[in-house]
């Protein structure tokens, strides 16, 4: 992997000699696709359907690294970016840098009316209905309100279809969330569906990524079909036949690539005489219902971890999870978590990427294979190719790896716009898009 300039102030990574990956991620996204047609084919839809036939204008809000924009890509669809929003400068640099929306905002809260557009997404924030934050607080978090900003969006600008996404915690809150839906209209205006969807379940990635996404389609310009049926047959058609990935040591760079990096982000530990963390007690009492000679196994792990710049509760925390499992030859680990609930995968399973993770991979059947999985390696497991997009200069390890941590998966989101797009019948669209402009016109 080598670095070559784009224009000032950029840099772009690209694969050498053969980008393995960029043909991987073409060809699952054809192959996507091609499912979802032949499903909708099956199931009787409409011949003047088509998402290949429209002109898409697209829209987002929360875009984080644009995984929209490059899902209709690895779709073949062309499209128009008419804007985008997200409170992270780091997320809008990287947007205008890749895809140049006509209107790039930092506050969706303070967005003006930016035009008409075909389809809208939006991954609103997650943290207040995440399982996974001890102190969320639901629809009293403030950041709820982006929720409310994406419903009204799509009520007042009436787009074909829109995606939304959240973590599967947003579940234990349906009640509320239909009586938004409600309260902004869009029962009577839309078709919408809620299908939970994980890469690792339904495309055979490796990366673990269980979220809910809506699926809505404006009931003028829906196709007259049972959807809920064609997006289950389609979900069972993908999960039966898509292909498996490429090994995992396949989205590994060069150890002599620039964003592999030790991160050396360890809080400092306190040096007073006879401290004793927290951490420590809880290791002696996990250790002592695993067998012993797993951990003596575990052992030797300890100076591979400290090279790798692993705190000693973060290698601590690893050599207890992998004893526990047994001592798997190959294990996946998120060693920023305590011992006792570390998320880990065997089998080239990735557990889910957070901003703040710190991903260690290993094979035990090879010696010194042990790994910290850098920013740029999180990003290809979300499904992003590197050699296709452009990095704004001075984007840290750190910055990266945020990116990482709040993307969507491309493949899913790919995914989830295709049964969107679908579902759509555009002769209907395109017809009512001439009545509209006629109606202007005349007034």
């Amino acid at each position: 992997m080598v670095l070559t300039r784009q224009r000032k102030g950029t840099t772009s990574w690209h694969l050498q000699p053969e980008r393995i990956l960029t043909r991987h991620f073409e060809q699952r996204g054809t192959f996507i696709k091609k499912l979802v047609l032949e499903r909708a084919k099956k199931a009787g839809f409409d011949a003047g359907n088509g998402p290949d036939a429209a002109t898409h204008v697209l829209a987002s809000d929360c875009s984080g690294l644009g995984s929209d924009c490059m899902a209709m890509k690895r779709l073949g669809l062309t499209c128009s970016h008419l804007f985008a929003s997200d409170v992270s400068v780091k997320s809008r640099r990287f947007i205008n840098a890749n895809f140049s929306p006509k209107h790039l905002v930092a506050n969706a809260l303070k967005r003006l009316d930016c035009g008409s557009m075909t389809g809208y997404s939006c991954g609103f924030p997650c943290q207040p209905f995440s399982r996974l934050n001890g102190r969320r607080k639901a629809w009293a978090d403030k950041r709820t309100r982006l929720f409310d900003v994406a419903l009204k969006t799509i009520s007042t600008k009436e787009p074909a279809w829109a995606v939304l996404e959240n973590v599967k915690g947003l579940a234990k809150y349906y009640p509320q969330v239909r009586a938004k839906i409600r309260a902004q209209g869009l029962t009577k205006k839309y078709v919408t569906l809620v299908a939970p969807m994980c890469p690792r379940d339904l495309l055979k990635e490796h990366a673990r990524r269980p979220r809910l996404y809506f699926l809505m389609v404006r009931r003028d310009v829906a196709v007259k079909a049972d959807l809920v049926h064609f997006v289950r047959l389609a979900l069972s058609d993908i999960c039966k036949s898509m292909p498996k990935p490429l090994a995992l040591e396949s989205y590994w760079l060069s150890k002599t690539g620039p964003s592999v990096s030790k991160t050396r982000h360890q809080k400092a530990v306190k040096k007073n005489e006879g401290f004793q963390p927290k951490w420590v007690k809880r290791h002696a009492k996990l250790k002592k219902n695993i067998r012993s000679d797993h951990i003596m196994k575990a052992k030797l792990l300890a100076a591979p971890s400290a090279d790798l710049g692993l705190t000693p509760r973060e290698s601590g925390a690893l050599q207890i999870e992998w004893a526990r499992r047994g001592c798997p030859n190959t294990f996946v680990a998120d060693v920023s978590q305590n011992a006792g609930r570390v998320p880990w995968g065997i089998s080239g399973e990735v557990p889910t990427l957070s901003c703040s993770g710190k991903i260690v991979s290993f094979d035990s059947s090879t010696p010194n294979t042990l790994k910290l999985v850098s920013a740029a390696e999180k990003l290809q497991l979300q499904g992003v190719d590197l050699s296709r997009v452009t990095i704004p200069k001075g984007m840290t390890e750190l910055d990266m790896a945020k990116l990482a941590g709040n993307a969507m998966h491309v493949d899913i989101m790919a995914l989830a716009m295709m049964l969107a797009m679908t579902m759509v019948n555009w002769n209907k669209y395109k017809l009512g898009s001439r009545m509209r402009t006629d109606k202007t016109d005349k007034h």
